[in-house]
């Protein structure tokens, strides 16, 4: 429903600001604070429909819907949704790592509002754009999103479709990289080993440093799906504990893994601690830490945990200082025990 808050105004296009402003709007939605309006709803499934058949959003999309919806949906919810689209195209259309997954967010978002029924669109406020090519939703240059079940079946089974060529192509790049480098992950390999013409990976990948940055958001989001989950407070001390020992450990044999994509995508050093991934590792540990060692500065200790895990020191102790795997790992064990005083002794490594 709509509400009488004022709209929100522009925001600066920095990925970390706009995924924040993704999440919250996730949130509210799931929790019922936001109920897209019927022009909301239309717009998102307009979006989710461009989407389908790519699996990604697009510049040219999210510049329509933002150019037919925003005279009127500025006066809606605040003016939340369509604010956030426009500080959303910029991000698409010089995507990075960061902006990239932020993207994903929001078709996420959008996916999700196209399941749900639509509220009914509310009437523009007093001094809205009287227009009739603006202001009404029959009007607003947008065709009327089809209804019927049959029509929604097909779009929701061409997601489905791009999402399992996206994920096989994925596979085949992530194979590649791993039996041969990255020095032979090109554009045409990956066809190959997917099964599929070079020009399909080209218009999913837009070049090899788009196909890098995917292969690489793939790995974060299937290691924080395992790993970054919330914790019960109730759980305690030793569940902590245990949580925290189990995220180094993942890290450092993920890392060796694909160490070479990790240096590839190492950030420069004003960045680096300003990246989404590293912030949510930050904000895992030092909610465990802060379980396991109460009396400790989580905050700050965090950090130094983190330090331990960076790739860049893990590759010097593994290529340069020929240091066995597993006693980095017992080395994050012992750091661990030691910053939480366990009573026991590390134990082995699993």
């Amino acid at each position: 429903m709509s509400t009488p808050d004022k709209p929100h105004p522009p925001q600066h296009s920095h990925p970390n600001s706009v995924q924040e402003r993704l999440k919250a709007l996730i949130r509210d939605f799931r929790h019922g604070a936001w109920q897209p309006t019927g022009l909301e709803h239309r717009l998102a499934e307009h979006l989710a429909q461009s989407a389908a058949g790519s699996g990604s959003l697009s510049a040219v999309s999210i510049r329509a819907a933002v150019w037919e919806g925003s005279m009127t949906a500025i006066h809606e919810n605040g003016g939340r949704f369509i604010t956030l689209l426009a500080d959303l195209l910029p991000l698409v259309e010089k995507p990075d790592a960061a902006a990239l997954h932020t993207a994903g967010l929001a078709l996420d978002l959008i996916e999700t509002v196209t399941q749900e029924a639509p509220h009914r669109q509310a009437a523009p406020p007093p001094g809205a754009c009287p227009c009739p090519s603006m202001a009404g939703n029959h009007h607003s240059g947008i065709p009327p999103a089809p209804r019927t079940p049959h029509l929604r079946e097909d779009s929701r089974r061409l997601r489905v479709d791009a999402a399992r060529n996206h994920a096989r192509l994925l596979d085949a790049a992530a194979r590649i990289a791993q039996e041969h480098g990255l020095k032979h992950l090109t554009m045409e390999a990956v066809a190959t080993a997917a099964g599929v013409g070079k020009g399909t990976v080209f218009r999913r990948f837009g070049d090899r440093t788009g196909l890098l940055q995917a292969l690489l958001q793939h790995s974060e989001d299937t290691f924080q799906a395992a790993h970054l989950n919330g914790l019960d407070q109730a759980d305690g001390r030793d569940k902590a504990i245990q949580q925290l020992r189990a995220f180094g450990v993942a890290a450092i044999r993920r890392y060796a893994e694909e160490m070479e994509l990790q240096i590839a995508a190492e950030p420069s050093p004003d960045q680096r601690y300003r990246r989404a991934p590293r912030r949510s590792y930050h904000e895992r540990v030092s909610v465990l830490l802060s379980l396991a060692a109460p009396e400790a500065d989580a905050e700050l200790f965090s950090h130094a945990l983190l330090g331990y895990l960076e790739p860049a020191l893990l590759r010097h102790l593994s290529d340069q200082c020929n240091l066995p795997l597993q006693r980095l790992e017992k080395g994050w064990l012992e750091l661990v025990s030691r910053l939480t005083q366990e009573d026991t002794a590390p134990h082995d490594v699993a």
